[in-house]
């Protein structure tokens, strides 16, 4: 079996196992425990993140067996990077909004508060940032500072006053720059594997982002959120505290069904069907590619 194949098998199993399994949880928590959440903050990225590091762990990748050099960026990629970025924070409210498309006066409130939350999390991930390395890190540039937009998924819809969103964003832009700046280096000690730094931009936030909906949900007097395609209000014999506790069991079904099915996926792909890949290989990627031979250049001119 040639080497090419095993990233064809990773891809292959992910691209399976991933969608099904992201299907089921969704049927689980829209249809059976009843929760909205347009933004996909525990439905997308939250269980995206966690999908990806219980995939890690089933495969065994540990970041101490991956040299250095291979993760590391170049200042080239992260100036291209933070391009993405800036592109992402533009048009984040269109993503949390697309599933609210039939109503415009829900897809303005919907852009209003990701936009006051995404804004929030860009002042807070960079005072974080600057406070805890005692200057910018270029990682949390790149990432915390899209954390509001995570965290606001699933109340984006809400009807709330402005500094609810503000205070969500901004507490998740705080939580995603520490994440990158102290948490991932504790996950790497224990042996988990997030190249991407999924778990601090989507992951914590994502999470946080739902805990939040809750917390706004059970303190709020006005009691009617959108859930499914249904809109809850104490006729359907709905009340604060179990539309409370809906989400919280919403967040721990989604935690649990991503991380134990990525575990399965890795698990699955270690199964000796393809070849192995050598550690230091695990995140080159030019073996992979065909690269012209550089021609080299003459000076042509005459003097």
């Amino acid at each position: 079996v040639k080497r090419h194949d095993v990233p064809k098998a990773v891809v292959s199993t992910q691209s399976t196992g991933e969608p099904i399994a992201m299907k089921v949880n969704e049927h689980i928590v829209v249809h059976y425990l009843h929760t909205s959440d347009a933004g996909g903050s525990i439905l997308t990225h939250g269980f995206g993140a966690f999908f990806g590091l219980g995939l890690t762990l089933g495969l065994g990748i540990k970041a101490k067996n991956i040299p250095e050099e291979n993760r590391q960026t170049s200042y080239v990629a992260d100036s291209f990077a933070l391009v993405g970025s800036i592109v992402l924070w533009m048009f984040w409210p269109s993503f949390n909004g697309s599933l609210l498309y039939d109503d415009a006066t829900v897809q303005q409130r919907v852009v209003v508060n990701t936009y006051l939350a995404i804004c929030a999390s860009c002042v807070t991930a960079l005072v974080t940032s600057h406070m805890v390395h005692g200057k910018l890190d270029i990682l949390e540039v790149q990432n915390a500072t899209l954390a509001g937009g995570v965290s606001i998924g699933m109340s984006c819809s809400y009807n709330v006053d402005p500094w609810v969103p503000v205070l969500i964003g901004g507490l998740a832009g705080i939580l995603s720059s520490v994440g990158y700046g102290k948490i991932a280096g504790c996950m790497e000690s224990v042996g988990a594997m997030d190249s991407a730094g999924a778990t601090q931009l989507h992951g914590i936030p994502g999470v946080f982002g739902a805990l939040a909906a809750a917390i706004v949900v059970v303190a709020t007097t006005n009691n009617q959120y959108f859930a499914a395609d249904t809109v809850w209000t104490e006729m359907d014999d709905n009340t604060n505290g179990k539309q409370f506790g809906m989400i919280i069991a919403s967040i721990i079904v989604t935690v649990a069904i991503s991380f134990i099915t990525g575990i399965l996926n890795g698990l699955l792909i270690r199964i000796p069907v393809c070849g192995t890949v050598p550690n230091k290989m695990l995140i080159d990627e030019m073996p992979f590619f065909e690269k012209e031979e550089e021609t080299p250049v003459y000076n042509t001119s005459i003097a």
